[in-house]
Parts: C-alpha cells; structure tokens; sequence
C-alpha cells in the first residue's frame, strides 16, 4: 500500500531522492522478493483516496504490471491514510501482509483506527515509515518561506525560533505513530 499524496514530494536539502522516489524503489524491492518466493503481491496507491489498486498475483507478468503503476504515479492529493487503511480492509478479503509506505502525515488516531480495522480482518501489517533527513533534524537556518507539502500557506519565516517547538511537535506525532 504505497501513499502517492503530495506530502511525499518532499526532497530536503541535499537529499538524492524525494520520499516519493524513495518510496516507489521500496515497493519496487519488495514486491520483486515477494515474486521471487512465488508469491502473490498486489499494489494499492492511495493519497485522500484509493488510486489504483492491482490484484494480487504471482504471474512472472505481473512484475512489468507493477512497475508500471509505480514508474506512472503521480502525487497531486492531500493524505488520508486512516480512511484508505479502513477500505483497503475491506477489499482485501482474503488474510495476508499489508505492508503500508507512508509518510503517515495524517490524524493519528485515524491510523490507529484503520490499523485497528485491518487488524480485525486478521491481516499481518507492517509500516515503512519514510521521511526526509530535513524533516527530522529541521535544519534550516537562514530565512526562508515554507510551503505547506498538502495545499497549506506559503509562510516566510525565520526557522532558527521554531526549531525547538518543530522538533518537540515531530516527536509527539512520532510517539503517537509508534
């Protein structure tokens, strides 16, 4: 289950990829070990909504399926994780691994709830939780304007008096993702 939002765009500075690009390689590597044991994978690309969603299979075709969903996504939406962990619940009838890459910029406890609901339907789920180097450490130092990753304001400010409320908000959002 792979997040497509806009908030996934992110490059920070000095980063090689952007987390979407980061993200795309690892859902790339995974389903190629999954194939490669004979078993079947599916993709679901999600943002405020479920995007595309590729049944599961273990055809040697289905890898060039994959890619090709993966090499033409294109993030646009703002995330909805909670909302799209609960239908992707739902539509996955049959117990298996959900392994869910996000930035999980989204309401915590409608994570916690779509988890609680996969969960339920007896399936195994694991988190890549994936973030720029930039957004943990807030290493900004010099004026500059911040755009908001998901439609937000553009804000000019100096970063060096947020940095500790940043980082104090980063590791709350943490905890509670953890």
């Amino acid at each position: 289950v792979l997040d497509v939002s806009e908030s996934m765009l992110y490059r920070g500075p000095g980063s090689a990829l952007s987390k979407f690009e980061y993200a795309q390689c690892l859902a790339a590597a995974l389903a190629w070990l999954v194939l490669q044991q004979r078993d079947a994978v599916s993709l679901v690309t999600f943002d405020d909504r479920v995007r595309v969603k590729i049944p599961a299979s273990n055809s040697p075709s289905h890898w060039t399926d994959l890619l090709h969903v993966l090499e033409t996504a294109r993030p646009a939406a703002p995330t909805r994780a909670g909302a799209v962990l609960h239908e992707v619940a739902e539509r996955f009838t049959k117990r298996g691994v959900v392994l869910v890459i996000s930035d999980l910029l989204d309401d915590v406890a409608a994570i916690r709830a779509g988890l609680r609901h996969l969960r339920h339907q007896r399936h195994d789920v694991a988190f890549w939780h994936v973030l720029d180097p930039a957004e943990i450490d807030f290493p900004f130092q010099q004026p500059a304007v911040f755009q908001g990753l998901e439609g937000g304001p553009r804000v000019a400010t100096d970063p060096a008096p947020l940095r500790q409320a940043y980082r104090a908000e980063l590791q709350s959002f943490l905890h509670g993702v953890q």
